[in-house]
């Protein structure tokens, strides 16, 4: 299922949600669940949390602030300058086109056989019209589905993205869960701003430590409040790094 987006008379199609603001007029049952209670409409996308995690990566900010000149030179080329804190004008600034499918290819239909070789990403067929349509429907659904299965399994060996056969620029490595994307975000950035607090002063400035059962500051909450916490930091951290590789949301540990 792909999320569909018109730009003045350009329709974009996305395998997940694209970003919003409160001028699209499209009912809050049909966008992902917020990622907090207080979530922008634009914020219910895995796109925004994209640019947000690629904000915190130190070697990308850097390369910013060289006008793009250094290692990460290449991913800049595609993503640009995100020190700007407007996510929407970045967005409509032309990054939405790494995220949208390619435009899919038309079905053709031959009156005699082709002189032309049909390509790899094509089937071939040969339908009768004489005979009873539903049945020739039924089979003609049957085989296409096993041709489309068998391209995509194909594909998926080329594609980075795990859970997708997305043909983007940059697929969305799996399916994103914008709640667990938010907790380790603002968690992530309690931490830069709070470096000595202790893991469940960090819970509690969070907002976690409330969100746990049980009792403030007893022992047993407190050791799970502290896990919590220690775990969400170390999967920001794998994020920020892999989202500086062009993959997002990857939780893969980045190579010591």
């Amino acid at each position: 299922m792909f999320a569909k987006m018109l730009f003045s008379k350009e329709v974009l199609y996305f395998r997940y949600a694209p970003p919003l603001t409160d001028l699209d007029e499209v009912s809050d049952d049909d966008l992902p669940n917020r990622p907090h209670s207080l979530a922008k409409k634009y914020e219910r996308s895995v796109y925004f949390y994209w640019w947000a995690y690629l904000r915190e990566n130190e070697a990308y900010i850097s390369c910013c602030d060289a006008d793009g000149d250094g290692p990460m030179s290449k991913l800049y080329a595609d993503f640009g300058d995100v020190r700007d804190a407007s996510f929407m004008d970045w967005w409509k600034g032309g990054a939405r086109l790494l995220f949208c499918e390619p435009p899919e290819a038309e079905i053709i239909s031959y009156p005699s056989l082709p002189t032309d070789p049909v390509g790899d990403d094509r089937v071939l067929l040969s339908i009768p019209v004489m005979g009873d349509i539903d049945r020739t429907m039924a089979e003609l659904r049957k085989t296409l589905k096993e041709a489309f299965t068998f391209a995509r399994r194909q594909r998926q060996r080329s594609n980075t993205a795990s859970d997708s056969f997305s043909l983007a620029a940059y697929p969305v490595f799996t399916k994103p869960v914008l709640t667990a994307l938010h907790e380790r975000l603002i968690t992530l950035q309690a931490r830069k701003a709070n470096p000595d607090l202790s893991l469940y002063e960090l819970a509690i400035l969070t907002g976690m430590a409330d969100r746990t059962s049980g009792t403030r500051d007893d022992a047993d909450h407190r050791n799970r409040v502290t896990a919590s916490v220690s775990r969400c930091l170390r999967e920001a951290k794998a994020l920020v790094h892999n989202v500086g590789e062009g993959r997002f949301p990857d939780t893969t540990p980045p190579p010591k």
